[in-house]
């Protein structure tokens, strides 16, 4: 438990890489967006490599630069007004078969977005990327029993929402 090498840090973004862009793209729903956040966050993690004390905690430090580079992009994003124009991702195969799985999927990809960033962040940390509630707490600076109870939150505000659309 050491210190993390540069060449230990690019192997393990080269490594995540896929992960990483999975993950800014959910913020900021645009493939140039979201590549240069990861592009950004990498840079970041490089000048700040001396701040990780601990090599086994690359992935949460990591992802909390990530997240925060997003978070960032979106507020000034909001200042100037802009909005990605990009589509939406695709999140099931295309298809008449696939109609209904497709319009659920979109629902729940659209809410999760409508969703406060802290809650947005542990629900795309804990699903999306699948990290464990004390990754998450890490990743988001706070501690375990906040992650919890912000994804506790989040998965009823997300539960409400959903029922709601199902009514309409």
């Amino acid at each position: 438990m050491g210190r993390i090498t540069v060449e230990e840090y690019a192997s393990f973004v080269k490594q995540n890489q896929e992960s990483a862009y999975r993950l800014a793209y959910g913020y900021l729903r645009g493939r140039e967006d979201a590549l240069d956040a990861v592009q950004e966050a990498v840079e970041h993690g490089l000048r700040r490599l001396g701040t990780l004390h601990d090599a086994e905690k690359v992935r949460p430090w990591f992802t909390r630069i990530l997240v925060n580079t997003c978070l960032d992009m979106l507020r000034q994003r909001k200042r100037r007004g802009a909005e990605s124009l990009d589509a939406s991702p695709e999140l099931a195969p295309a298809g008449e078969d696939n109609a209904s799985a497709r319009s659920e999927a979109m629902a729940l990809y659209e809410a999760i977005g409508r969703l406060p960033p802290k809650l947005k962040t542990v629900v795309m940390l804990r699903f999306f990327e699948d990290m464990k509630l004390s990754e998450i707490a890490e990743s988001a600076g706070c501690t375990l029993s906040t992650a919890k109870a912000r994804l506790y939150k989040a998965l009823s505000l997300l539960r409400v929402e959903l029922e709601e659309d199902e009514e309409e």
